[in-house]
C-alpha cells in the first residue's frame, strides 16, 4: 500500500493524505497529487529518454513518478531513478525546476547534467521497456508523431526553456 499526501495549487502539503490507486476518493478543486519528473541530458546535449512498458503504454517519456507520504519530490525523484533504471543520483546536482499544473497532478520538474553510460542501467522492466540518448531534434521528432506522453511533450518544453536561460 502506497500512501500520498495531497498538495494544493502552490505546491504545499495539505495535511490530508490518500491511498494510491484507491477509486473512491474524491478530491477538493486545487487538491493534486505530486508527481516528479526528470530529464537527464549528457555532455553530447542528448537527453536519456524510455520507451515505457507494454502495460505503461509504449510512449516514450523521461524518468519521474508519485511522491509517495513524507517524501520531498527530489527525494522521490532521487528514488524512482533508482528503481527504474538502477542509477544512483543522490549525490548529483539535481536542480529543481519548480512545479507544474496542467491536470490532476501536481508535476516537480527536475533537470540534470550528467553522463550515464547506457551499459550501468538496469531497468524497471515492468515500467520500462527501454531507453536510449536522444537529440533534441530526434525528441522533436517523437512529440510531432504523437508518440511521448502528453504530459513528458509538455514538461520537455520547459526543460528546454531553463537551457536557453543558462
Amino acid at each position: 500500500m502506497e500512501l500520498l499526501d495531497i498538495y494544493n495549487d502552490n505546491g504545499k502539503i495539505t495535511g490530508k493524505v490518500v491511498e494510491r490507486g484507491k477509486n473512491n476518493i474524491s478530491f477538493e478543486k486545487g487538491e493534486h497529487i505530486a508527481v516528479s519528473i526528470i530529464f537527464i541530458q549528457n555532455s553530447n546535449d542528448e537527453f536519456l529518454i524510455q520507451k515505457t512498458s507494454k502495460q505503461k503504454g509504449e510512449k516514450f517519456s523521461s524518468t519521474g513518478g508519485h511522491v509517495l507520504h513524507n517524501e520531498k519530490p527530489i527525494d522521490a525523484i532521487k528514488r524512482e531513478v533508482k528503481e527504474e533504471l538502477g542509477i544512483d543520483i543522490s549525490n548529483d546536482n539535481v536542480i529543481d525546476l519548480g512545479y507544474t499544473i496542467f491536470d490532476f497532478p501536481i508535476r516537480f520538474l527536475f533537470y540534470l547534467k550528467k553522463d550515464i553510460n547506457l551499459k550501468d542501467i538496469a531497468l524497471q522492466l515492468n515500467e520500462v521497456e527501454s531507453i536510449s540518448y536522444m537529440s533534441i531534434k530526434k525528441i522533436k521528432d517523437i512529440i510531432n508523431n504523437g508518440l511521448m506522453l502528453e504530459t513528458h511533450t509538455k514538461l520537455f518544453k520547459e526543460v528546454l526553456k531553463y537551457i536557453k536561460t543558462k
